[in-house]
């Protein structure tokens, strides 16, 4: 749920207590960290924001070097917003100074201070901001390993954070500087109880973060990469989780009662990451539990609703399995484009038929049809036919039957060690060692017979037909692989003697990129392919072997191979 109010004080601050998952995340800062600040040498920064901004005044900018450029938020800056500093390793600081508003005096930061931390847990003010939007302090060569920014009211009183500029004066320099991974700052200290409970939720958050700024994309907008998670309960607090002005709420009964439902803070991130206008509320509410419920744990949700009684802007899970359903059958953005508009205060209800091509009652109708029909798979996503389970012909030992394609063979796809591989398999000149592939090879009981090296022995897929050996089989095999990346879903066919066939569709893994599609396994494994000049590429290779079910009571005549010249075969046998 988002609380669109400012909170009536800021967060407290992160206690000891708390310190041990904050160890957990991702960036490793706070981990077996020196205790004796650094006396030279350079340390990294990552800065963190709870506010957004625009990629014309970004984070970074606030610590550039450069006071002509400047960092800057598209809104004011509330009792529970923060911007932090967050040094790799403490170093002695001489002194701190801090300049904010812009170049005509205009939202000059008051009220507000600058806390430092020597180990990045506990802090203390250091220095308030004068009526000139600066502060600055002396700290005598005190360790300092971050420094934040908040104000002492509910709003700092400008109508946007602009730093100019963060001077941190220390022998030991800060080489880089760079945005954070998003995560949360948790405080347990009003309940240390359920530190398992909020560790396991920050991991989450973290993990998914990245995601879920993906996925709320604007072109132009920095989106948050930092809240405040404030553990608490009792009289006025939110019944369940709750996120405003730089802080997410949750309540720690709620924590007890549901042991197992920390994903409700990736709900309450994609809030801080959606970070613009709360309204249409059934959208903003519907998008948060699209990130969690479809994209997050899609796992251990199903769409639940009465269709009598119903509605698109029903708002959260109602509104989540809409959207996805849209995004499934007319426009895989939707969502993204939906959330900058709505960022934008430029949301119409329009924009469905703009980019789904129908109106919303339109859709709706279809997407209450579609549950009715089954509820169980309305947002499942169709799997292709390459991409279903395949059982692989059963095959008798000694049954195998290698087809003869020296008169196919189009393309040098084997070569010697240390010869010139001429245009290779891929038409770069890289190609597989005869050395290692030789020119049989027999997996699970399937012969393959491979063409010579020094001359064409790989066929290019051109949609070529390779006749067959007439006579009665169950299995049809390949040894092949696909080149420039994965080939998926191209389409095998087999024909009858007596006029029917059978089309297969089957995907074909990069030759150094291995995906475990049905019906593929990997056939050979090689320390290395060949260069243009015979030389080693000493990488993992794979030459792939793939099986087709035949029907046995019928006389196989020929298959025809995909219209794809990436798909390359090396082989092929027919077995019982």
């Amino acid at each position: 749920m988002k609380q669109t109010s400012s909170f009536p004080g800021r967060a407290a601050l992160v206690t000891r207590a708390a310190a041990f998952f904050l160890t957990a995340s991702s960036i490793s800062l706070l981990t077996a960290l020196p205790q004796a600040a650094h006396a030279q040498g350079t340390v990294e920064a990552l800065l963190y924001s709870t506010m957004p901004s625009t990629s014309a005044h970004q984070p970074t900018m606030a610590m550039d070097g450069d006071d002509k450029t400047y960092f800057r938020t598209t809104g004011g800056m509330s009792g529970g917003d923060d911007f932090l500093v967050l040094l790799s390793a403490p170093i002695p600081v001489r002194s701190i100074k801090i300049v904010t508003g812009d170049a005509d005096g205009q939202d000059i930061l008051a009220n507000a201070v600058v806390d430092t931390s020597p180990d990045g847990v506990t802090f203390a003010e250091s220095a308030p901001f004068d009526a000139t939007g600066v502060a600055s302090a002396n700290l005598g060569g005190k360790p300092v390993q971050a420094l934040k920014i908040h104000t002492t009211r509910r709003r700092g009183g400008a109508s946007a954070l602009v730093i100019r500029e963060i001077v941190v004066d220390s022998a030991t320099k800060i080489s880089h500087v760079q945005m954070g991974p998003g995560r949360g700052w948790a405080d347990i200290s009003a309940a240390p109880e359920v530190a398992a409970w909020a560790a396991r939720a920050e991991k989450q958050m973290e993990a998914f973060w990245p995601d879920t700024a993906a996925l709320l994309y604007t072109d132009g907008i920095v989106t948050p990469n930092m809240v405040n998670v404030v553990y608490r309960t009792g009289p006025g607090v939110t019944a369940v989780a709750a996120t405003g002005g730089g802080v997410m709420t949750v309540n720690t009964a709620w924590c007890k009662a549901h042991d197992d439902d920390t994903g409700l803070t990736v709900h309450e991130m994609a809030h801080v990451v959606q970070s613009g206008p709360n309204q249409p509320g059934w959208l903003v509410e519907g998008t948060a539990d699209y990130i969690r419920w479809i994209k997050f744990e899609p796992q251990n949700y199903k769409t639940r609703l009465n269709p009598a009684t119903a509605t698109y802007h029903d708002s959260y899970r109602t509104t989540a399995s809409f959207l996805a359903w849209c995004e499934l059958h007319y426009d895989s953005k939707l969502v993204t484009k939906l959330n900058a508009a709505t960022r934008y205060h430029r949301f119409k209800i329009t924009m469905f038929k703009d980019y789904c091509g129908k109106d919303v009652d339109t859709l709706w109708s279809e997407f209450i049809a579609a549950y009715k029909a089954d509820p169980v798979n309305i947002i499942t996503p169709p799997v292709p036919p390459s991409e279903r389970p395949r059982k692989l012909p059963a095959v008798k030992a000694g049954s195998g039957v290698s087809i003869d394609l020296a008169h196919f063979f189009d393309s040098p796809g084997i070569a010697k060690d240390g010869a010139s591989t001429g245009t290779g398999l891929d038409g770069e000149g890289f190609a597989y060692s005869a050395t290692l592939l030789g020119t049989q090879q027999t997996i699970h009981e399937v012969p393959f017979k491979l063409g010579a090296a020094g001359g064409n022995n790989a066929i290019t897929a051109k949609g070529n037909t390779i006749p067959l050996p007439a006579g009665s089989y169950s299995g049809l095999w390949f040894l092949g692989t696909g080149i420039e990346g994965d080939q998926a879903d191209q389409p095998i066919t087999i024909d009858y003697t007596d006029g029917s066939k059978e089309t297969v569709t089957q995907s074909f893994s990069d030759w150094y990129e291995p995906q475990r599609h049905p019906g593929e396994s990997r056939g050979v494994q090689m320390a290395y392919r060949l260069s243009g000049d015979g030389s080693k590429d000493e990488r993992t290779f794979f030459v792939y072997w793939y099986g087709f079910n035949l029907d046995p009571t019928k006389t196989v005549k020929d298959v025809k191979l995909p219209d794809n010249q990436n798909v390359k075969i090396l082989a092929i046998t027919l077995t019982n």
